[in-house]
């Protein structure tokens, strides 16, 4: 590929990724706010966000085989069309269950879209440059923690929210127009020999990408991740808001500062990847988010939270790093990695709302944030134990010449990979 080919590749995303991510950027500071002039609880407002996650979960693994099929573009298609008009729906809802019907089908169908593009990015990323692995979900951020926020918090002042939401159903389809008048799909396999072959290959393609060892702590990685990101991003404004009786433009500020630094790091510490151990860069990662969750739960101003916040989401950028370059060098197809990848978020987005509001009814908003302290201990101690089982004297041959070849990887079964293949 030449340079200027890669470059309008690379740029295709960007301008897809943040067009998308700001509209549901702009919904999260949105739809929670909304939830509360209905006089939402706080658990209420929890299910609201998580209910989208658990529609995304039930979809996301079925999309992946419809996308090594069908193709990208058609997924998506599909799935933005179908979230708009879930969008339009929350014109007329009058009450949070309706919201949360709503938002369960918009998250239904984002499972199409989200697994279709990115699918379609990790295919074309070896082209790309494998140090350009975060940029996916770093471009993703500009819109949804950062651009998205802000445009939401200004807008909740100066429109009632029925109007909000009309302009927002219009902003959706803005990516759909640029996927179906620029985007094409490169040529995808056929059902061959009828549908149901088709089915047995995908099926047995599906049992050898479970059989990778190497992929199930990326995934707990993924999932915990996601549920923090979501967590923060459903309460953050609302207690900003309730607790320390800030204006909504000011306290959706802390969204974007969120996905401001989380952006930077994304953009600026890819080449940590080739720098450092995977072990070294999940430790640093790990350490700089516990650190932030403490700092997030004891804040008591503005500042303290501003602050706290530019931690999480350095942290979180880090972790992005480390998950984003094994989806790369993870072999099979594309859609099926990407759907189980999809499926981790669709189980973070559910429990980490739905459990923070629980948490945060019984025992205040602080346990909210310090709940996942272990959790990411826990997962951080998995990484290393994996670690030291690969340096046992007693390891094969074959795993000890590996670890030679490849020092970077140093998360033994964690990194049991094939060097990447060219890709499909």
């Amino acid at each position: 590929m030449s340079p200027s080919h890669r470059h309008v590749l690379i740029g295709s995303y960007l301008i897809l990724n943040i067009t998308s991510g700001t509209t549901a950027g702009a919904m999260q500071v949105a739809v929670p706010l909304y939830a509360l002039s209905l006089h939402a609880a706080l658990g209420d407002v929890g299910f609201i966000r998580g209910v989208s996650g658990l529609g995304m979960l039930l979809l996301v693994i079925p999309a992946g085989f419809l996308v090594d099929h069908y193709g990208a573009k058609r997924l998506f298609l599909v799935g933005g069309l179908c979230g708009t008009l879930a969008t339009c729906g929350l014109v007329f809802a009058a009450s949070p269950g309706a919201i949360a019907l709503l938002m369960g089908v918009a998250g239904l169908f984002a499972a199409l879209k989200m697994t279709a593009l990115n699918s379609s990015f990790f295919t074309n990323l070896q082209a790309m440059g494998i140090e350009k692995a975060g940029w996916f979900k770093g471009s993703m951020s500009i819109g949804l923690a950062f651009l998205g926020p802000l445009l939401g918090g200004c807008l909740v002042e100066m429109m009632d929210f029925g109007a909000l939401f009309q302009l927002f159903a219009a902003l959706t389809l803005v990516p759909i127009a640029l996927v179906f008048f620029f985007h094409d799909d490169p040529p995808v396999r056929s059902l061959d020999d009828g549908g149901q072959s088709g089915l047995i290959r995908q099926l047995t393609e599906f049992r050898a990408l479970l059989r990778q060892r190497s992929l199930y702590l990326p995934l707990l990685t993924e999932c915990l991740s996601t549920a923090l990101f979501a967590t923060f991003s459903a309460f953050i404004v609302v207690i900003a808001v309730q607790s320390l009786h800030l204006q909504t433009t000011v306290a959706s500020v802390l969204m974007s500062i969120e996905g401001g630094v989380f952006i930077v790091t994304v953009f600026a510490a890819g080449r940590l990847i080739r720098t450092l151990s995977q072990l070294q860069l999940y430790v640093l990662s790990v350490s700089v988010v516990v650190g932030g969750l403490f700092a997030l739960a004891f804040a008591e101003s503005f500042l303290a939270l501003a602050g706290s916040t530019a931690i999480l989401g350095l942290g979180l950028g880090l972790i992005n790093l480390v998950v984003s370059s094994r989806i790369a060098r993870i072999e099979g197809e594309k859609g099926k990695i990407v759907g189980l990848f999809s499926a981790a978020i669709g189980v973070g987005i559910s429990l980490g709302p739905m459990s923070g509001g629980v948490i945060g009814s019984w025992l205040g908003t602080s346990a909210i944030f310090l709940a996942f302290v272990p959790l990411f201990l826990v997962l951080m101690a998995a990484a290393v134990r994996l670690d030291l089982r690969r340096r046992r004297p007693s390891a094969a041959g074959g795993a000890a010449k590996d670890a030679v070849a490849r020092p970077n990887d140093s998360i033994g079964e964690f990194h049991e990979f094939a060097e990447s293949k060219a890709v499909h």
